[in-house]
């Protein structure tokens, strides 16, 4: 078996991506046309005080990356690192289409006291083949000292195959991925890169199993953490807690009782894109506003949810004992 000798990104990894991520939404004023910053430092603060969140991600695809400027992209980065103030870490969406723009993101990233980047699969142009995403990647890595995660997200439009997975985990920087896959495929990646790089999944339904009987070390990163929880009432930090002490049937006790909120996501947060192709940011700003965290409109494309959507959310997060 061949033994790694891990880099200082790849170290610092182990030692910081742990725990609860949070992926957040970016408030937008009332028209839209800025990114609210009071909004976000309110927001900043209800994750980190409220819901003791241990990391946050942001500007990624819950973070309507695709619609705001280089320059937004930047502020919001700043504006983030600026609210935790090192009490967190933080991890920035810094891919791009263009490589002289996602190194600048990474390089305005680090300078802004961010503690990880991380780049979703390269989308344009799309599918490329493996050889092509692999040179991107290295060239990235090759550009930048910032500490690097890969992002397989599905929204590239393709997938990133456990065998690519293991050989970008040997350039220096890479020393994650948030690889929201099927379990057969995470699983896979974890068997040939965890030696090297901090494998998560984004599902807070397997978080528990992953856990505890595969040894995932970070949920990283799903705005289910916003949604299920408010300040004073933690069911996914305390079923964590319980499991970390050993008492997993409280842990399955309480994470058993998640389930009408877990119902509540699958319908409006999965759903739109499973069936339609639709990014749910509408929908994920219309439950946090209807838990007292507005956000904002979202940016075309995307809609806001109609009065009749509104209503039919409020009832389900209503009987999910949410609101």
């Amino acid at each position: 078996m061949t033994v790694h000798t891990l880099t200082s990104a790849k170290r610092l990894a182990r030692e910081r991506v742990k725990g609860l991520w949070i992926a957040i939404p970016t408030p937008f004023t009332a028209d839209g046309r800025e990114v609210d910053q009071d909004a976000l430092a309110r927001s900043v603060e209800y994750y980190v005080d409220g819901l003791r969140v241990d990391g946050i991600f942001c500007g990624g695809v819950m973070g309507e990356f695709w619609a705001l400027s280089v320059d937004e992209r930047e502020r919001v980065h700043e504006l983030v690192a600026r609210a935790v103030h090192g009490r967190v870490p933080v991890m920035a969406q810094v891919g791009h289409h263009s490589l002289t723009d996602a190194v600048r993101l990474c390089e305005h990233a680090s300078a802004s006291g961010i503690d990880f980047g991380i780049a979703m699969n390269p989308y344009y142009p799309p599918s490329p083949a493996p050889e092509l995403v692999r040179a991107w990647y290295e060239a990235l890595a090759a550009a930048t000292t910032l500490p690097l995660f890969l992002f397989n997200t599905l929204y590239a439009g393709y997938t990133l195959s456990p065998e690519l997975v293991a050989e970008l985990a040997e350039l220096d920087s890479v020393c994650g991925i948030k690889n929201p896959q099927a379990i057969e495929h995470l699983l896979r990646v974890q068997e040939l890169a965890g030696d090297r790089i901090v494998v998560t999944d984004a599902s807070e339904r397997r978080w528990l199993e992953l856990h505890t009987m595969h040894g995932f070390q970070a949920l990283m990163s799903t705005p289910a953490l916003a949604l299920y929880q408010r300040p004073g009432d933690l069911p996914v930090l305390d079923y964590t807690r319980l499991a970390d002490e050993g008492d997993m049937e409280g842990a399955r006790a309480v994470s058993e009782r998640l389930g009408p909120a877990r119902d509540a996501f699958d319908t409006w947060m999965r759903a739109p894109w499973l069936e339609r192709r639709v990014i749910p940011i509408a929908q994920l700003k219309a439950w946090l506003g209807l838990l007292g965290l507005p956000q904002g409109p979202v940016r075309p494309p995307l809609v806001p949810l109609t009065r009749a959507e509104e209503v039919a959310l409020g009832r389900d997060l209503d009987a999910a004992g949410l609101v």
